[in-house]
C-alpha cells in the first residue's frame, strides 16, 4: 500500500478505524479561505495571534496558517480519538424530526461542540483540557462539519460510511472501506465531483503527501485552495443565500439534515440486487452544487461568527 495519502485521516480509514470526517482537508480550507475575506482587521489579528500560540504549543510538522488551521481536528486523529464524537450528530431520520428534542441526544456532538467552543471563546467557560486558543481552532473545523449533510443524517449506517458506492474514481478511493468507496466519502468530496466515463470522479485533486507531514501537505494545496475559493465566491455570492444570517448550530444542523434526507439519501440511485450503489450524472451534479453551496455558506457564516467572537460589536469604536 502506498505511503502517500491526502491526509493522516485517510491512513486511519485504511486501517479500518470508523471515522466521520466531514469535508476533506481541501473542503475545510475552502471554507476558511472564504471566511478570511470577510473578517474585520481586528478579528483577523486575533485569529493570527491564536494560531501563533497554538503552533508554539502544538509544534506541528509545519506551522498552520489561517487557511490550513481548520484541518487540525482531523490531523489530530492520528494520535487520539478524544474528539471523534464532536464531528457529527445523529438526528432522527425523519422529514420533520428537527430539531431533535432537547435531551434526546448525547453530548458531545457537533451541535454541542459548536456551542461549547463559542462559550469558551466568549466567556472563558471551562472544558477539561481545552483553553480558548484550542476552542477557536476546534470551532473553525466543527463549523464546517455541521454544514455537511451526512454529518447530521444517519440511517444506522454510520452516516453513509457503510453504504458502498461502486463507481467513485479519484486519488483516494482505493484506500477507503470498500472498493470504490462509500457514500460518506463521496459527500466529503461532493463539492469537487465530476461525472465522466461512467464514474463519479473529481474535477481537481490536491497534491498527495506523506501521512507523517499533514500540515506540510495542506500547505502544498494552498495555491489551489485560494484559486478555487475565489471561483466559488464569485459563483455563489453572499447575496445568493437567503439564510446567510443563520448562526444557530441546531438550525444549521436542521438545514444539513434536510439536504441529507432529501438529496444525499433521498435521490441516491437504487442499488437493486447489486452490493453497491452506482452514482449517475444527475445525482453527481446536484450533489456537487449542494456541496459547493454548503462550503461557501459555511465560509460566509464563519466570518460573521468570528467577527462577533473575536471583535465583538460592543467593543468596536463608533
Amino acid at each position: 500500500m502506498t505511503t502517500r495519502f491526502l491526509s493522516a485521516v485517510f491512513f486511519l480509514a485504511a486501517a479500518g478505524v470508523p471515522l466521520a470526517r466531514a469535508w476533506d482537508p481541501v473542503g475545510h480550507m475552502l471554507t476558511m479561505s472564504i471566511a478570511l475575506g470577510d473578517l474585520t482587521p481586528k478579528a483577523r489579528t486575533e485569529l493570527e495571534a491564536t494560531i501563533s500560540r497554538f503552533n508554539e504549543r502544538e509544534k506541528p510538522d509545519a506551522p498552520y496558517d489561517p487557511v490550513t488551521i481548520p484541518c487540525w481536528m482531523d490531523d489530530v486523529r492520528a494520535r487520539t480519538r478524544e474528539f471523534n464524537e464532536w464531528h457529527y450528530v445523529n438526528l432522527p431520520f425523519t422529514r420533520d424530526g428537527l430539531p431533535a428534542p432537547e435531551g434526546s441526544r448525547f453530548a458531545p456532538d457537533v451541535i454541542w461542540g459548536v456551542k461549547r467552543c463559542g462559550e469558551i471563546i466568549r466567556a472563558g467557560a471551562i472544558e477539561p483540557g481545552i483553553d480558548r486558543d484550542q476552542a477557536v481552532v476546534m470551532l473553525l473545523h466543527l463549523f464546517g462539519d455541521i454544514h455537511q449533510p451526512l454529518h447530521t443524517t444517519n440511517r444506522n449506517d454510520a452516516g453513509g460510511n457503510r453504504v458502498a458506492i461502486s463507481n467513485l474514481e479519484d486519488e483516494q478511493s482505493d484506500l477507503l472501506f470498500t472498493k470504490g468507496g462509500n457514500l460518506h466519502f463521496f459527500w466529503d468530496t461532493s463539492y469537487r465531483r465530476a461525472f465522466k466515463g461512467g464514474k463519479a470522479g473529481v474535477s481537481y485533486s490536491p497534491p498527495l503527501y506523506e501521512r507523517e507531514r499533514p500540515v506540510a501537505g495542506h500547505m502544498a494545496a494552498r495555491a489551489l485552495v485560494d484559486q478555487q475559493a475565489a471561483i466559488l465566491r464569485k459563483t455563489h455570492p453572499r447575496a445568493s443565500f437567503e439564510n446567510r444570517n443563520v448562526l444557530d448550530p441546531a438550525a444549521i444542523a436542521g438545514e444539513s439534515h434536510t439536504l441529507g434526507f432529501d438529496l444525499a439519501y433521498g435521490k441516491l440511485p437504487a442499488a437493486g440486487d447489486a452490493a453497491a450503489h452506482a452514482l449517475d450524472e444527475p445525482y453527481t451534479a446536484e450533489s456537487r452544487m449542494c456541496g459547493e453551496r454548503r462550503i461557501v455558506l459555511a465560509g460566509y457564516r464563519l466570518a460573521d461568527l468570528l467577527n462577533g467572537l473575536l471583535d465583538p460589536p460592543a467593543a468596536r469604536r463608533p
